[in-house]
């Protein structure tokens, strides 16, 4: 099973912070005389964040800087818990930073970029959502220097930003993923929520126009309609069962809430996205837009239909909501990549330039290049869409069974490959190729049994069968211990040294049914479909976006 903001503060409930993430830097830019779109100017501060190095091709234009902006009331700094770059930003990861140039900005009224409570309080211009892109737009081009972007995305207001990113600038980028918005005006009761909420902090007597010395009580009102919003009904329900529990959670989540908020940075945060909307626009936008929202989503729920409607403006645009499932998190979601991260390698992967397999290797499984003799000990990794695993192989346990796994990964034969059978307890299984023209090539090329020498333990790989002499190209890793099926014959080659938490996060939700064991009977559709069966019945499965030998 999987690790189980509109807000980052609902991260709160669900991650911790990663101490690991490598060369996280901070710095900030001053904007001089930064004129605001209502009115006023101001010296403002630009707060941000970076992981990695900025890489450029032979004419100087930025190949690998990827902006993520976060939600309302939260901060860049959000982004680095674990639930989030401990999965993308991790080496091996999607978003790996030693590949990518990682940006992660404080908006305008948040974090430590300038904001109402730095002093100005009710005196601070009341900025929009296109004040907070259009600053950190001179933040990338101005002090970064970065004059093209890989990717945009962010979360909530962060996916707003990305609509209106977009429109605003449609030739800075290469890809678009807006998570947990719409791209039309804030109305209906996502802007009755926004509105209670700044109400009720206005007219506590004790708000003073914002001149405060003590946060309002107030402030804690408005955190009844902010829980509303983020909320999850199933998950609500599940840690609380009961009327106490539920009594004692809302308890507990206005201290919390309120205790992290400042009176007149929550009212400028929410007013922000009054005239936000980008319906006129949609037309406008260039790079291809992946916009997905959660079906549980309280503030952009699927019932509008709005999302599909509008995406199909867009010339290279596409809209997925996600079912509801006990690891999807409401609104929260939007910062869980463990659940689309599939989504976002096939974009990535849509939207670069890649080589294509090399089929007539793949399809030629009779080549001399099967055949060459293999190392005694070798370390294999896999890269995908939940992060990176190594597997080390040893040739004494299982020859025939080392010599077949190496060879397919050295050769390319699990780029791309599903991990279509992941049983939570019990093993997660892969090796249909994504091509059925692959696949039928080696339909007969099955290896002889080696002796069982290796225990199935957990963590160990072996290849899959269906009886005596039929191992081919799939195999499985022992999720628990698996010793049981040492007597029919089950002979490991090799086990997971690394990144055995990113197998036990591998999805499971779709069970058998996403192609099942080779003697169910299940796997037809994969055989005659490949990859495209499974991304149109089976889209969250986790799958390998790169397989090759450590060293080699």
């Amino acid at each position: 099973m999987r690790k189980s903001s509109l807000l980052a503060l609902a991260s709160l409930l669900l991650s911790t912070f990663v101490h690991a993430v490598p060369d996280v830097q901070e710095g900030e830019f001053i904007i001089k005389n930064f004129a605001f779109e209502t009115g006023g100017e101001l010296d403002l501060r630009q707060h941000y964040r970076t992981l990695g190095e900025i890489k450029r091709d032979e004419n100087g234009q930025v190949t690998n800087a990827v902006l993520v902006m976060h939600g309302t009331t939260g901060s860049g700094a959000g982004f680095l818990r674990d639930q989030y770059a401990g999965v993308l930003f991790a080496k091996g990861g999607l978003l790996d930073a030693e590949k990518y140039f990682i940006i992660l900005p404080d908006a305008i009224g948040h974090g430590q970029s300038s904001k109402p409570s730095d002093g100005l309080g009710g005196a601070f211009p009341t900025y929009t959502y296109d004040d907070m892109v259009r600053a950190q737009y001179r933040l990338l081009t101005e002090h970064l220097k970065v004059n093209h972007l890989r990717l945009v995305t962010g979360t909530s207001m962060g996916g707003m930003f990305s609509w209106v990113w977009g429109y605003t600038y449609p030739d800075y980028m290469d890809a678009l993923m807006p998570l947990a918005s719409l791209p039309v005006e804030i109305a209906g009761r996502n802007r009755v929520l926004r509105k209670m909420i700044i109400d009720a902090v206005k007219n506590d007597p004790q708000w003073q126009q914002g001149s405060y010395t003590t946060q309002p009580p107030g402030l804690r009102e408005a955190m009844y309609p902010l829980i509303m919003m983020v909320s999850s009904p199933l998950q609500y329900q599940l840690q609380a069962p009961t009327r106490e529990q539920a009594e004692t959670m809302l308890d507990s989540l206005v201290e919390r809430y309120a205790g992290a908020m400042d009176a007149n940075d929550l009212i400028w945060a929410f007013d922000a996205s009054r005239f936000y909307n980008p319906k006129p626009h949609l037309e406008q936008i260039k790079a291809p837009v992946l916009a997905i929202n959660s079906a549980d989503d309280q503030v952009n729920p699927p019932e509008l239909g709005i999302l599909e409607q509008e995406t199909k403006r867009v010339k290279q645009g596409t809209a997925v909501t996600l079912p509801i499932t006990q690891l999807t998190r409401g609104h929260g979601t939007h910062s869980i990549p463990s659940i689309w991260g599939p989504y976002l390698a096939r974009l990535l992967a849509a939207t670069a330039e890649q080589a294509s397999p090399d089929l007539a290797l793949l399809t030629t499984p009779q080549s001399p290049l099967w055949s060459q003799a293999v190392p005694d000990v070798f370390t294999a990794r896999f890269e995908t869409t939940e992060g990176a695993f190594e597997i080390t192989v040893h040739k004494a346990w299982a020859p025939l069974g080392a010599a077949r796994f190496y060879h397919l990964v050295k050769n390319g034969f699990y780029d791309g490959v599903s991990i279509n059978r992941v049983v939570e307890g019990f093993i997660a299984q892969f090796g249909l190729s994504p091509s059925p023209q692959v696949t039928k090539a080696w339909a007969n090329q099955a290896i002889a049994d080696d002796p069982v020498v290796a225990s199935n333990q957990r963590g160990r790989v072996a290849f899959a069968m269906t009886g005596p002499d039929t191992r081919n190209t799939q195999v499985y890793i022992s999720l628990n211990d698996n010793s049981r099926l040492d007597k029919d014959g089950f002979a490991p080659f090799g086990e997971v040294t690394q990144g055995m938490e990113v197998v036990d996060r591998l999805y499971s939700l779709y069970g058998e049914t996403a192609g099942g064991g080779m003697r169910g009977g299940k796997q037809g559709p994969i055989k005659e479909q490949g990859n495209a069966y499974l991304s149109e019945h089976y889209p969250l499965l986790d799958f390998i976006v790169d397989a090759y030998i450590v060293g080699e």
